[in-house]
């Protein structure tokens, strides 16, 4: 009798054990888990403190016009080499109130070239006003195998001007390839 009680007991607790795991999948558990956390939380926290580590170490490392160790020729490189079917992309220090770049041809006395396209759509204009430049080369109408000057010119908020010049070199994109063992120079369009 004894005997039959304590399995009859066991197999009660065996099916109750069972049937209650039974209720509850992998899935569920998961999400009762996950009820006590705002998903998004996490993520959001360590963007944010991403991005605020890197504004710190902007400001730590970046001069802005206004400061007292600023020096206004390193704004820009001495020379920027692109091919004639790359992209030039340049920004200028942040936090001014003015922007200004420039491109002039010191073959034709230096008269301002007219862009005919930058990035964001803007057209036909010699006096760029916008933080970033960037142009397409084939679109913007900078010949190949020349140089152009850029001027960048900003403006802090207390009305104190700063420039910087640097040079633009367009060149062809050429490839190089072997055959027969000799090298041969192509340009990209006929490749």
């Amino acid at each position: 009798m004894k005997k039959s009680l304590l399995i009859r007991n066991l197999c009660l607790i065996i099916s109750v054990c069972i049937f209650s795991s039974c209720l509850n999948s992998i899935d569920d558990l998961y999400d009762q888990y996950n009820e006590n956390f705002a998903k998004s939380t996490l993520l959001e926290e360590l963007l944010k403190q991403q991005q605020q580590e890197q504004e710190k170490e902007e400001e730590e490392t970046q001069k802005k016009p206004g400061d007292i160790d600023f020096d206004e020729s390193d704004m820009l490189f001495e020379e920027y080499y692109v091919y004639d079917d790359g992209t030039l992309n340049l920004a200028a220090p942040p936090d001014c109130y003015n922007y200004q770049w420039t491109v002039q041809d010191p073959g034709k006395g230096y008269k301002n070239v007219t862009i005919y396209k930058f990035w964001d759509g803007t057209t036909n204009v010699d006096v760029y006003t916008k933080r970033e430049f960037i142009i397409y080369v084939p679109d913007s109408g900078l010949e190949s195998g020349r140089t152009y000057q850029l001027t960048l010119t900003v403006e802090d908020k207390a009305g104190n001007k700063y420039s910087d010049v640097c040079g633009i070199i367009v060149y062809n994109h050429v490839i190089y390839k072997k055959a027969d063992g000799t090298t041969v120079i192509t340009t990209r369009d006929s490749g």
